[in-house]
């Protein structure tokens, strides 16, 4: 079933995904509830910036991002875009 949203809920939801993917992830891995650390996703074109407020959650974070993205992906290929491209970057 594809999702046909207009560009401010296909926004939120993208945000929405990443968020939960990243949480998800920490919590099956590490079994830790990461959400205080996570402060902002912004969309830059096809990248993606999550903003964290610890070093040590954003050194995690690059060792789990090929697990994040596949999760994040999973998430969003219902989605009607175009490419389902997306970098993510952590700061």
């Amino acid at each position: 079933m594809k999702l046909f949203l207009n560009d401010k809920k296909r926004e939120l939801f993208l945000k929405t995904s990443l968020w939960n993917s990243i949480v998800d992830t920490f919590k099956d891995e590490k079994n830790i509830d990461i959400s205080s650390y996570l402060v902002s996703v912004q969309l830059k074109w096809s990248t993606i910036l999550m903003k964290t407020n610890n070093p040590l959650i954003k050194s995690e974070l690059n060792l789990f991002y090929d697990k994040i993205s596949f999760s994040f992906q999973n998430k969003i290929k219902n989605l009607d875009l175009q490419s389902y491209e997306f970098e993510i970057k952590f700061i």
